[in-house]
């Protein structure tokens, strides 16, 4: 599983996340679906590996919604009931908070909790699955990103993002297309990530991502001319910095994996951010949170 809840807040946490924390309780972990407890794997800085949540040996989700099957159902119809009442699954929207709520590690009550999280009390009791909650929005793009991928039928779903003047799943999303143009409007826009290398400094990195394509002289398709993410990253702590090449760098093995064994997931960056006015070529991010790379198989049907 990409993300589980801490059993102290309440908060889910996304799994890539963890590559920004000097220190893990790798037993504070749940299923935010049933409540069975999970660990953590490939969390340490400078794994290449992705990181992820794991069930314990010998222990089963428990009619949870958080578990890959609905994922798989959600691959070939609409699991639109289940989405609706499971807030982990099909993000609301996107809400930047700078500042999380402070949460009193000694406090065992509810009533000492953000009224949006569940208390440690109702997700650390296994098979003891916490209370129904309605889809809520989250403070990064990441997940709303894995559901527009995961839940093909399921896209026109509300999504409210700040800034952005239409309001699903389908209309947000924007796949940067050949031949390179300009993009006007504000969405979350998308595109396959390149094997080359990235360019960075203190000041930002470069991702290439894909564009207009022409054939070699032995017939392979090759970019030649191609879309480019500056994401300045100068202003971001080094922790940040490494959570995200950490993530660049890992998808990009996980596609040279696909395409050897033939699978059709592909390396995609999905990113909230500014066109060049001089150079429809270049797009510019600041924000951390306004970036993701992750594997899928992105269908419209």
């Amino acid at each position: 599983m990409e993300s589980a809840r801490d059993k102290r807040t309440g908060e889910k946490v996304e799994a890539e996340d963890l590559w920004l924390l000097d220190d893990i309780d790798t037993s504070g972990y749940v299923c935010w679906g049933c409540g069975i407890e999970m660990y953590p794997s490939a969390w340490q800085k400078g794994s290449k590996k992705r990181s992820s949540f794991n069930k314990m040996p010998g222990k089963e989700h428990i009619n949870c919604d958080a578990e890959s099957t609905v994922v798989k159902q959600g691959q070939k119809k609409s699991v639109r009931h289940l989405l609706d009442s499971a807030p982990g699954l099909m993000p609301a929207g996107l809400k930047l908070i700078e500042q999380r709520p402070v949460v009193d590690p000694d406090a065992t009550g509810s009533e000492n909790k953000p009224s949006s999280t569940h208390s440690a009390s109702s997700t650390s009791s296994e098979g003891n699955a916490p209370a129904r909650q309605s889809r809520r929005p989250v403070n990064a793009i990441r997940q709303i990103c894995r559901a527009f991928t995961r839940f093909p039928y399921d896209r026109g779903m509300s999504l409210n993002i700040p800034g952005i003047d239409v309001d699903t799943y389908m209309t947000v999303f924007k796949k940067l297309k050949d031949p390179i143009q300009s993009y006007p409007d504000r969405r979350i826009f998308y595109s396959q990530l390149l094997w080359q290398k990235f360019e960075q400094d203190e000041s930002r990195i470069i991702i290439p991502l894909s564009g207009e394509w022409t054939k070699d002289e032995s017939g392979k398709p090759k970019p030649s001319r191609n879309y480019k993410l500056q994401v300045e990253w100068g202003n971001w702590s080094k922790a940040k910095r490494t959570m995200l090449l950490n993530e660049l760098e890992t998808v990009q093995e996980e596609a040279k994996e696909a395409v050897n064994k033939k699978a059709k997931e592909r390396a995609q960056v999905f990113f909230i951010g500014e066109q060049s006015a001089d150079n429809p070529e270049i797009f510019y991010v600041t924000d951390y949170r306004l970036i993701c790379a992750i594997m899928g198989y992105i269908t419209y049907p």
